[in-house]
């Protein structure tokens, strides 16, 4: 088993209790972290995002000439 399927099977054990109960610094903490993740394992396709600055002007073929 694949460490992911193991935190895979943690969160499908973990119960909104154990969340509720964990200190408010902790839970934002555990939030982030689970977001974090969920962007990571989307299959979704990533959007490009354009690029700034010197070469991505070049790329794009703009000149100041």
């Amino acid at each position: 088993m694949s460490v992911a399927q193991r935190i895979a099977a943690l969160f499908n054990a973990l119960t909104r209790e154990e969340v509720d109960a964990l200190p408010p610094a902790e839970r934002r903490r555990f939030a982030d972290t689970c977001r974090h993740w969920a962007d990571f394992a989307d299959i979704r396709p990533r959007q490009a995002r354009p690029g700034s600055g010197v070469l991505a002007y070049l790329k794009r073929g703009w000149r100041n000439d």
